[in-house]
């Protein structure tokens, strides 16, 4: 009775471990390009269950990316491309943020309407008037 438990423990090693390998080299295969597209912090209200946890759950060239109110299979953007600079620089802030992780409104200036900047200000980044 012992040796058929040992059997059996060993069979369900050997098939978890070469199922993990299967995941690891189906999401190798997969890897998409690109990058998730910034999504301007918002209020939710209801949170969603997630739709994915890793980019090869996502159909075509989907990324499993963060969204307002969870996380989604989101289209790329091309992180290769250049950056929109508005013309004019950034006000100099003065004093420190009190919070441990503060929220970015925007990553640059494409993030921000017309001719806004986007700064670094006192907690995170956000679109201002530029000087």
């Amino acid at each position: 009775m012992k040796l058929n438990n040992l059997l059996a423990f060993t069979v369900l090693l050997a098939l978890r471990i070469l199922s993990s390998w299967a995941v690891v080299g189906a999401s190798k295969e997969k890897a998409k390009h690109g990058a998730c597209p910034f999504i301007q912090p918002a209020m939710c209200l209801v949170y969603e269950p997630p739709q994915c946890h890793s980019d090869w759950q996502c159909p075509k060239k989907q990324k499993c990316c963060r969204d307002l109110c969870g996380i989604k299979c989101l289209d790329p953007v091309d992180s290769s491309k250049p950056v929109q600079v508005n013309p004019g620089k950034c006000p100099v802030v003065t004093g420190q943020c009190k919070m441990v992780n503060p929220q970015n409104n925007c990553l640059n200036d494409s993030h921000c309407l017309k001719s806004l900047k986007c700064c670094k200000g006192m907690c995170g980044n956000s679109c201002v008037k530029p000087v």
